[in-house]
């Protein structure tokens, strides 16, 4: 009675009863709340953050976001990240620059766990506020003021994100221009240009030479120019304009020190052996800046394809809203045509197909998955549906594979489970298929096997239904079943198995689950001993491969472990 009393007041209590049409608004507030909840919690980390102690701020900032990223999204946690991180490390202009320098560590770190969108709202938001800074600083007139200060930490920021390979040169250009826009040139942006020279010289040098005679051309054109006219004789600003085209000609000469960047060598060794970052090399996932920073507005959908995500965060709207957004996309109508009839299928077949490498795939789909509750499964189903509709077996799907199983935990582990579910359904499907989506299938599955991060088990070939072969056929036994559609998809995966595998060791580890499932087992030697060993070049050119063989009958043939 309690209970029920509870349930069917018209308090604000626990339990209470909300009319429909008042549940979204009941809602918001809760939203709200879990959203300063986080932003404490990543400001937190950011007020902890010092040289003393990157790598455990570094785990407790992937902890957050790894809550965080799935349930806001990709682009929405970055921005709430660096809304928090971009004032602890340049809000105050009094900050050590090697407190600066772990903030920009921890933004690259985001940016190689979780995504391109971190580094694009790092340099995005760190661009915006350089911008109102250097106009106050200018309205000032005062080059040492907390304005100038803090537009010169924000350049400070974005050349550490450049030193430690996050931002192409290009952006370091685009800086330069930004500083001496329509020949302006004054003490604040002789100072704010000096500091881009200083920490982000060597590294230009060394690895943009062309993006650094650019841009020592175009600084020593503004200093040359405002030296002959808006300089005059004795001047401060005539002094600090000497002292810069002296700074350019030592550079060029190759004269300057940089021992202030030897300074940040402990931070960009963390970068390379920090366990979280598995490895990543930060120079291998570079944010690409397709547009000139700071002076044109970002392209539709950078950095990871909006276009892909649009769906997810439109309102259903059935056939007709699908139907007419795929006009004006064609990857998208081609997912129409292709019969991927729900919105984040369309979404994670646009992301995969639009991407400009592996890598590039894997992030946009990653970022797709993580706004729904089945995306690691439709993004694995997705995989499998554009990889067996090639006309040649494609090894880019099996990047994309491997590189969506090596995301960070737990990512990796869905992915690599929903790869698994994927290609047991369409090894399910399989007797139905043509030749060449047997053969793309078969390359998929074997490259799968034998990626120690996707781990695909052999013992997937039981959920092959040969009986439906068999009765297609129109003959009955596993041999007719084995000679059509299905002899030729276990022949080719066997043989590229077999290929990709390491040593004989190798094969004996993966063939060694076979032993379980003894009709599983008798099949597979069938196919090693009629399909693919007639198929083998001679010994003497191929011992290795021989050997991969061997190995593997003679691990099937071997009695199951107890």
């Amino acid at each position: 009675a309690a209970a029920g009393a509870g349930s069917g007041g018209s308090g604000g209590a626990a339990g209470a009863y909300v009319p429909p049409h008042l549940r979204g608004a009941a809602a918001k507030p809760r939203a709200a709340a879990v959203d300063q909840a986080a932003q404490r919690q990543l400001r937190g980390v950011m007020n902890r953050t010092t040289e003393g102690n990157l790598d455990p701020s570094a785990r407790e900032l992937s902890a957050i976001l790894n809550k965080l990223v799935p349930e806001a999204g990709s682009a929405s946690a970055a921005e709430a990240l660096m809304r928090v991180l971009l004032p602890a490390a340049v809000g105050d202009p009094n900050i050590s620059v090697l407190v600066l320098g772990c903030h920009a560590a921890l933004a690259t770190s985001a940016h190689l766990l979780f995504g391109a969108a971190f580094g694009a709202a790092a340099l995005l938001q760190a661009g915006e506020r350089l911008r109102s800074r250097l106009a106050a600083a200018e309205a000032e007139g005062e080059p040492t003021g907390e304005d100038a200060r803090v537009a010169r930490g924000c350049i400070t920021f974005c050349a550490l994100l450049f030193s430690f390979g996050l931002l192409p040169g290009s952006v370091i250009f685009d800086l330069v221009r930004f500083i001496f826009e329509d020949g302006r040139v004054s003490e604040v942006r002789i100072e704010l240009a000096l500091t881009v020279l200083r920490y982000a010289g060597r590294t230009l040098r060394g690895d943009c030479p062309e993006d650094f005679k650019e841009t020592l051309a175009f600084v020593g054109a503004a200093a040359a120019g405002a030296r002959e006219g808006e300089a005059p004789e004795g001047s401060e600003i005539r002094t600090r304009v000497d002292y810069l085209l002296r700074e350019l000609q030592d550079l060029k000469n190759n004269k300057v020190s940089f021992a202030v960047m030897d300074r940040f060598d402990a931070i960009r060794s963390w970068l390379k052996t920090a366990p979280q970052l598995g490895g990543k090399k930060v120079a291998d996932h570079q944010l690409t800046v397709p547009f000139r920073f700071l002076q044109e507005q970002p392209p539709a959908g950078w950095p990871l394809g909006a276009a892909a995500l649009a769906g997810l965060g439109a309102k259903r709207g059935g056939a007709a809203s699908a139907g007419a957004s795929s006009k004006g996309d064609p990857l998208r109508a081609q997912a129409v045509a292709q019969r991927l009839s729900t919105e984040l299928r369309q979404s994670l077949f646009v992301a995969l197909m639009g991407a400009e490498d592996f890598e590039h795939a894997s992030q946009r789909l990653s970022t797709v998955a993580a706004g729904a509750k089945a995306g690691t499964e439709e993004a694995s189903l997705v995989v499998f549906h554009c990889a067996v509709r090639e006309k040649a077996p494609n090894p880019f799907y099996a990047h994309v594979a491997a590189a969506l199983c090596a995301r960070p935990s737990p990512w990796g582990k869905r992915f690599a489970h929903s790869m698994k579910r994927a290609a047991v359904q369409q090894l399910q499907q399989a007797h139905g298929y043509g030749v060449r989506a047997t053969v793309n299938l078969a390359e998929l599955c074997a490259a799968l096997v034998a990626d120690p991060g996707a781990a695909l088990p052999l013992a997937v070939v039981r959920f092959v239904r040969f009986g439906e072969a068999a009765a297609a056929a129109k003959g009955g036994g596993s041999g007719k079943a084995l000679g059509g559609v299905l002899g030729l998809l276990l022949r080719h995966f066997v043989e590229s198995v077999l290929q990709r595998l390491a040593d004989a060791d190798a094969a004996t580890a993966t063939f060694q689950p076979l032993q379980r499932y003894e009709d599983v087992r008798e099949g597979m030697l069938l196919v090693l001993d009629g399909h693919v060993q007639p198929r083998l070049p001679p010994k003497g050119q191929a011992p290795l491969l021989w050997e991969k063989l061997r190995a593997a009958r003679r691990t099937l043939s071997a009695p199951a472990r107890e």
